[in-house]
C-alpha cells in the first residue's frame, strides 16, 4: 500500500512486474499517482485550509422572502445611482440629472426637496461632436456633500464638462445655487472610480481631470499630485475617502511602479495628505502637496507563499470596538484577486496604528531604472522628515519637498490586523465590491462583535461576523449567517449604507445602477426552533422562551433570551443543528466537496483494477494457470522453451501438441554491392536455442 507523500517509479514498478495487464488495471495505475498527490496537497493545506473552505452560511433568503422596500427612480432611462447621503430622516440619492431626496422608513420620495439639474443644450451638443452617446451626455451627479443646514455642494459630470453647485434652501423650499469649474473635483465620465470627503468647508478629490481619463489626481484647491509623476499615481481607480485627526486619506489600487521590472501587476493603496498642508514655498511647488505618502495594503493568506488579494474595492469608515480586550481602530476592507486570476476575494481589517505607523518608516527608493526598490538609509532622510504635517508648509526647504515627492513610496506595508484575511470566497459566479459594517453589536453573553455586510456584483449580500472578535486578534472564526440574494437575476451592486433608527431596528439600503433597494438587518422569524435560532450566531436574533419564538432582541417580548456567540445554548432541548429549521436547498462546503470526489474516486480506481485484473485472468487463463515460484521470469520462459520437441518441420517447435512458430532464422547476408555472398550459404537446419530474448 502506498502512503500520502510517496512516490512510485513507474520504472521501478515496471522491473518487478513483467506481466501483461489489462486495460482497466493499467488506466488504474496511471490515475493513482493523481489521488495521492491530491492527498498529499490537502494534507500541506492544512494551515490554510480557510482558503479552500467556503464557509456555509447559516441560511439563504431568496428574493421572494425578503420584506423589501424599493424605490425605482426614473422609469423611463437608467438613473446609474451612485451617492448616498443621509440627512436626518431622509436619504439624498444622486443619480441621472436628479438628487432624490426619500425617506429613511419607506423609501418615498419628498418631490419638494428634489434638485434636478440637466445639462445645457451647448454643452450636449459638444460632447455628442466629440463620439459620446445620448447616454453619456448627461449630467450624472457625483458630488454631494452638505455644507450647512440648508446648504449642499452637488457636482456632476455635466456631459463630459464637469461643473459644480453651491445649493442654498430658501424659506419656500426652493433652491438657490452659484456654479463653479469642477474639474479635478468630479470625474468625467460617469463609470469611472472617484472619491471625496468634505472636510473643514474644503473639497478633497481622488479622481481624473481630463476628457480621456489620463490625467489622476489627488486634489484639494489648488494644490494637487503631479500627474507627469507616476511615482506619485499610477492609473489609479479610487474606492474610498476620509479624514483621521491631522489626515485625509485615501484608499485606491494602481499599476505597482516597483514591480514594473518584473512585469505588470496592481497595488492596493493607503494615501495621505495632511490637512493643513498649503504647497511648497518656491513658485514652481506651491500648487504641489508636500505631504502626500503612500503605502501599500498587504491583505493575503500567510505561508512560505503568501497567496495576495492586491485589488482594493471598497472600505468602511473607521471603526472603535474592543478586540481581544483591548480598544482598536480598525477599517474593513473587501479585496479581489486579478480578473485574470483565480477568482476569489477577501474581507481585511486593518488598524490605524499600523497605517500610521507604515508612514513613520523607511522610504523606498529606486536608484537607477534597472535597480531594485529599496529601503532608504535613515541618514539620508532630511529635517524635518518630508510628508510629515508642519505649522507652515511653505517654510520647508525646497530640498525636504522634492524628497517627499520623489519618495512618496513607504517601503513596509501595512498588515492585516488579524493576520490574514477574515472571510475568502473563491466563485466563478460574483465577486465581492462594496462592505459596510454594523459595529460593536452585543450578545447577551457579554460579548460585542462587528456585523459585515458584503455585496458582490452578483446582486448577493453576506452577513458574516467573526465570533472571537472578542478573545483576541491572534485567532479569527468567521461565521456566515446569511446569504441573502438580494434580487431575482444577477445584478451589481455598487452602494450599501446601513440606516439604524432610534429604536434599534435599522434598514440595510442597497443600490443597483436602476434601482434602491431597503431590507432589514434580519429575518429571525424564519427559525422556528430554539437550537436554530441560536444555531444561527446572529446577534440581532434570540429566542424568547415565553412566547416560543425566534425575534429580534430589544422587541416587544419579554422573558428569559437564549442566544450565544458559539451557537449553543445548553439550555435548548435539543442539540443544535445549524440552518436545519430554515428554508432553502442544502449547501455543502467545498471540503465536504472534495472528501466526496476523492472518496469517490478512490473507489473508483479500487473496483477498476479488481475489474481489470479479473477480467485479464479469464480472457488469459493459461498464462495465470501456474503457480509464480521464486525463478526470475525470463529464466522460467527459457526453461520452458528448452523442454520443447522438434517436429518434422525444422522450422517449427511442438509443444503440448501445438505447433509454435520459430521467429528467428539465418539469412545470407549481402555484400555493399547487393549482391549475395559466395562465402555463406543458407543453413535450413534447426537453430540452436539462445539464452536472449528480444522485447
Amino acid at each position: 500500500m502506498v502512503g500520502a507523500g510517496s512516490v512510485v517509479s513507474p520504472s521501478t514498478g515496471v522491473a518487478l512486474r513483467r506481466r501483461v495487464l489489462a486495460p482497466h488495471t493499467m488506466l488504474a495505475l496511471h490515475l493513482l499517482p493523481a489521488v495521492v498527490v491530491l492527498f498529499a496537497a490537502r494534507a500541506d493545506a492544512t494551515p490554510t485550509i480557510s482558503f479552500l473552505n467556503d464557509h456555509k452560511p447559516r441560511s439563504i433568503t431568496l428574493p421572494d422572502e425578503l420584506e423589501a422596500q424599493i424605490f425605482p427612480g426614473n422609469s423611463s432611462v437608467t438613473d446609474y445611482f451612485r451617492l448616498l447621503q443621509r440627512d436626518g430622516d431622509s436619504l439624498l440619492i444622486g443619480a441621472r440629472n436628479i438628487v432624490y431626496n426619500i425617506s429613511i422608513h419607506n423609501l418615498e420620495e419628498n418631490y419638494s426637496q428634489r434638485i434636478v439639474w440637466y445639462s445645457t443644450d451647448k454643452d450636449s451638443s459638444v460632447c455628442f461632436n466629440k463620439g459620446k452617446s445620448v447616454a453619456d451626455c448627461q449630467n450624472y451627479i457625483r458630488v454631494l456633500a452638505k455644507e450647512g443646514d440648508g446648504q449642499f455642494l452637488v457636482c456632476g459630470t455635466n456631459a463630459y464638462k464637469p461643473l459644480c453647485r453651491h445649493y442654498a434652501q430658501q424659506v419656500d423650499g426652493s433652491f438657490n445655487f452659484t456654479e463653479t469649474n469642477g474639474a479635478g473635483q468630479c470625474p468625467y465620465d460617469p463609470r469611472h472610480n472617484s472619491t471625496y470627503v468634505y472636510v473643514d468647508g474644503e473639497l478633497y478629490s481622488g479622481t481624473v481631470a481630463d476628457f480621456q481619463g489620463t490625467i489622476p489626481l489627488i486634489f484639494r484647491q489648488p494644490l494637487k499630485t503631479d500627474h507627469n509623476d507616476y511615482k506619485q499615481l499610477n492609473a489609479p481607480d479610487f474606492v474610498h475617502s476620509f479624514d483621521y485627526g491631522d489626515f485625509v486619506f485615501f484608499f485606491f489600487r494602481e499599476t505597482a511602479v516597483e514591480y514594473m521590472n518584473c512585469g505588470k501587476r496592481v497595488y492596493s493603496r493607503v494615501a495621505r495628505v495632511c490637512k493643513g498642508d498649503r504647497g511648497g514655498g518656491p513658485q514652481r511647488l506651491k500648487n504641489s502637496w508636500t505631504s502626500f505618502l503612500k503605502s501599500r495594503l498587504n491583505c493575503s493568506v500567510p505561508g512560505g507563499y503568501p497567496f495576495y488579494f492586491d485589488e482594493i474595492q471598497s472600505t468602511t469608515d473607521i471603526i472603535t470596538g474592543i478586540y481581544g480586550g483591548e480598544s482598536h481602530e480598525i477599517i474593513y476592507a473587501v479585496f479581489t484577486t486579478p480578473p485574470n486570476s483565480i477568482p476569489g476575494s477577501a474581507v481585511c481589517a486593518f488598524s490605524m496604528r499600523a497605517i500610521l505607523d507604515t508612514f513613520e518608516g523607511s522610504f523606498k527608493e529606486q536608484q537607477t531604472l534597472n535597480s531594485n526598490w529599496l529601503p532608504v538609509h535613515l541618514s539620508k532622510v532630511p529635517e524635518p522628515r518630508p510628508g510629515s504635517c508642519v505649522a507652515d508648509s511653505q517654510t520647508l526647504p525646497e530640498f525636504n519637498v522634492n524628497f517627499a515627492k520623489d519618495h512618496s513610496l513607504m517601503d513596509e506595508a501595512v498588515p492585516g490586523f488579524f493576520g490574514r484575511p477574515l472571510l475568502i470566497k473563491a466563485s466563478f459566479e460574483y465577486r465581492f465590491t462594496k462592505i459596510v459594517v454594523d459595529p460593536q453589536v452585543n450578545f447577551q453573553d457579554g460579548k460585542t462583535v462587528d456585523v459585515l455586510f458584503i455585496a458582490t456584483d452578483g446582486g448577493v449580500i453576506f452577513k458574516a461576523i467573526n465570533a472571537q472578535s472578542s478573545a483576541g486578534v491572534d485567532s479569527i472564526d468567521p461565521v456566515i449567517i446569511e446569504e441573502i440574494r438580494v434580487f431575482d437575476r444577477p445584478i451589481p451592486i455598487v452602494n450599501m449604507q446601513l440606516a439604524k433608527q432610534a429604536g434599534g431596528e435599522g434598514k440595510l439600503i442597497i443600490i443597483t445602477d436602476d434601482e434602491v433597494k431597503s431590507i432589514d438587518l434580519h429575518r429571525c422569524h424564519r427559525a422556528s426552533s430554539c437550537s436554530a435560532c441560536v444555531g444561527l450566531q446572529d446577534p440581532y436574533c434570540g429566542w424568547f422562551v415565553g412566547q416560543g419564538r425566534c425575534g429580534p432582541l430589544g422587541s416587544q417580548f419579554a422573558g428569559p433570551v437564549f442566544q450565544n456567540v458559539s451557537g449553543h445554548h445548553y439550555q435548548c432541548s435539543n442539540s443544535p443543528v445549524v440552518g436545519a429549521s430554515l428554508e432553502g436547498p442544502p449547501i455543502y462546503s467545498a471540503e465536504t466537496l472534495a472528501i466526496a470526489v476523492t472518496t469517490a474516486c478512490v473507489a473508483a480506481l479500487v473496483i477498476g483494477f479488481i475489474s481489470g485484473f479479473l477480467f485479464s485472468r479469464k480472457c488469459r487463463g493459461d498464462e495465470y494457470a501456474h503457480t509464480y515460484s521464486e525463478t526470475p521470469y525470463l529464466d522460467s520462459k527459457l526453461s520452458k522453451r528448452d523442454n520443447l520437441v522438434p517436429s518434422a518441420d525444422p522450422n517449427m517447435y511442438t509443444a503440448n501438441n501445438k505447433h509454435i512458430n520459430n521467429l528467428v532464422t539465418n539469412y545470407n547476408p549481402k555484400n555493399i554491392n547487393g549482391k549475395s555472398n559466395t562465402n555463406t550459404t543458407t543453413d535450413s537446419k534447426l537453430l540452436k536455442p539462445a539464452k536472449c530474448a528480444y522485447i
